[in-house]
């Protein structure tokens, strides 16, 4: 059998590895979000709120430390994937009010 390569014949492709390359730190950017669902979505997954911007007088933005839960959560959110608790969802809406009426 000859194991040379016929023209019309397809290569198998080998899958590409990617690593991180070593001493390159990740940074987790802050999550901002002007929505007070998703705000508390990502406070009810357990992602870090770290506070709330007031500088625009119609809107607040609600700041969340970043990292992959947090992309999670916000990814799950807008595909309408997202399933939490309904009594840790209200709690977690609950407070996000009370930092809006602070």
């Amino acid at each position: 059998m000859n194991s040379t390569v016929q023209p019309n014949q397809a290569q198998p492709i080998s899958p590409i590895k990617r690593t991180e390359p070593v001493g390159v730190i990740k940074e987790a950017i802050d999550k901002n979000t002007k929505d007070l669902y998703l705000a508390a979505a990502l406070h009810c997954e357990g992602c870090r709120y770290k506070s709330v911007d007031r500088t625009d007088r119609t809107r607040m933005v609600f700041v969340f430390e970043g990292g992959d839960l947090a992309d999670r959560v916000e990814r799950d959110w807008y595909a309408q994937n997202l399933v939490v608790s309904a009594t840790s969802y209200a709690a977690s809406l609950r407070m996000m009010k009370s930092v809006i009426h602070s």
